[in-house]
């Protein structure tokens, strides 16, 4: 009688088991449907998947610039690090021997967990589109908008503007074939993307560059694919409306609206290359560095204070 006891629960483990396998092995294998290209065609980009499907990698671009980073520049990265906490930034620079010169690149070595995620990858400036040739003048700027979106379509991941501050994590959105921020009645934003290498989204708006406009800043960038793309197939992203801080008087709040409250945002466009013709304070602080920072009195003071965790001097009132 004992042995027959032991035997049967022998057969129920065995059951279990086997219960337990056929149960991830369908698991694992939903997972990987997530990752083909065909799976997107019916994909739900409003619920996204049961798991992260964009990897968490961070993508800049730097074109036409040195090898040093600024102070924006290091700010960013510092609040993409502290805030979202991705496996790799890739920077993308046009420069063939990147030195990392420069004290903030100093900072940034003195972390050993930051300095070990970063990595530097060779991204030529493109010249032409689909045979028509880039405004000279605006050159890196539209050569930035189709950087991205080959970089994107290359590895996946998250791709930041160099002045695209995250604030909270956006490990959320990872779940999702690809998100933009699409503010109701505008154009959509660009300054941060995440996108899953083989996004429906992107090969169609490579592909509706082949109408070119060289004189207009952002109508292949933004205008073209929301009103030719996405007003017709929403469901190819997830849209974001407002928690990517693009919308520019957002933005501009930063610097204008000493009561402006950023914290419930996902992150923000800082728009500090536009400061000189949108910013009234503008000449009061027209450069901001570890220095300035210190008694700035606008909300991004604050927030970077915050960030690097510096404080003003104490004021002395004996």
């Amino acid at each position: 009688m004992a042995r027959r006891r032991v035997s049967l629960s022998y057969v129920q483990l065995a059951i279990a088991f086997f219960i337990c396998f056929l149960f991830f092995y369908l698991y694992d294998k939903s997972f990987k449907n997530d990752d083909d290209r065909s799976s997107f065609e019916k994909f739900n980009n409003s619920t996204g998947a049961h798991r992260f499907i964009v990897p968490n990698i961070i993508h800049f671009i730097h074109y036409n610039k040195n090898s040093q980073l600024n102070f924006i520049d290091y700010v960013v990265l510092i609040a993409a690090m502290r805030n979202h906490q991705p496996d790799m930034f890739y920077y993308h620079t046009d420069i063939v021997d990147y030195k990392f010169s420069g004290k903030y690149w100093d900072w940034v070595k003195k972390d050993r967990s930051l300095w070990s995620r970063i990595q530097i990858k060779y991204l030529q400036v493109p010249t032409e589109i689909f045979g028509q040739k880039l405004n000279e003048e605006w050159r890196y700027f539209h050569g930035g908008d189709i950087g991205r979106i080959h970089v994107l379509m290359r590895y996946g991941g998250i791709y930041l503007d160099n002045d695209a501050y995250v604030i909270r994590s956006l490990h959320k959105y990872r779940k999702f074939e690809c998100v933009l921020n699409w503010d109701e009645n505008q154009f959509m934003g660009t300054q941060i993307i995440i996108a899953h290498k083989d996004a429906r989204f992107l090969p169609l708006w490579l592909d509706s560059y082949r109408q070119y406009h060289p004189d207009e800043w952002y109508y292949n960038a933004g205008e073209r694919p929301t009103v030719e793309i996405l007003t017709k197939h929403p469901q190819l992203i997830h849209r974001v409306k407002g928690d990517f801080g693009a919308d520019i008087s957002v933005s501009m709040s930063l610097y204008d609206n000493p009561t402006f409250n950023w914290r419930h945002l996902d992150a923000i466009h800082l728009l500090v290359n536009h400061r000189v013709y949108m910013d009234d304070n503008y000449n009061k602080t027209p450069v901001f560095d570890e220095n300035t920072i210190l008694n700035y009195n606008y909300p991004f003071g604050e927030m970077i204070r915050e960030l690097l965790d510096i404080h003003p001097p104490a004021i002395n009132r004996s």
